[in-house]
């Protein structure tokens, strides 16, 4: 039995090789693109599922206490970023459901409870660690406390907290 000679199966052998090499990194390209778009989706997901949360908490509170105008009403948090590398999109917004978590107690108070102590609600909030933002913990110090008419402004620095080891 003879066996067929390859010499004119080469040309063949490589158009069928680069063809195999374009379907692999076609797919590659597809995956990659595809994996972006999802990434994005996602996040602006979260965003609005924070921003939903937020209105409807800041709708709840409203209608309790429309009528009484010397009560804190709302609670407004604003993250900034501590370290030299910012923060991403995701975390700041779960510190800063976290931190209206922690100050939901200050809400529906008279606004001359919190006058007379500002420094109380300050500590409640000083050094403060939140764990499992994204597999990472977060400490939070707070810069300005701001209370305008019904409204209590929160700024605060969330730095990545790393154990010392001694």
């Amino acid at each position: 039995m003879k066996v067929p000679p390859f010499e004119q199966f080469t040309g063949l052998m490589k158009a069928t090789g680069l063809l195999i090499a374009g379907g692999i990194i076609g797919c590659a390209v597809f995956t990659a693109i595809y994996h972006h778009h999802l990434n994005t989706v996602l996040i602006k997901n979260k965003e609005l599922q924070a921003e939903n949360e937020k209105l409807i908490q800041d709708n709840n509170s409203y209608k309790k206490s429309k009528n009484q105008q010397s009560t804190i009403n709302q609670i407004d948090v604003t993250v900034e970023s501590g370290d030299l590398d910012p923060l991403d999109k995701v975390t700041e917004q779960e510190i800063e459901r976290r931190l209206r978590n922690d100050l939901s107690v200050v809400k529906g108070q008279k606004i001359t409870y919190f006058a007379e102590s500002p420094h109380v609600y300050q500590r409640l909030l000083a050094q403060k660690t939140y764990h499992a933002i994204q597999d990472k913990d977060y400490t939070v110090n707070v810069k300005i406390m701001l209370l305008i008419h019904t409204e209590l402004k929160v700024w605060v620095t969330a730095k990545e907290w790393r154990r010392t080891v001694p």
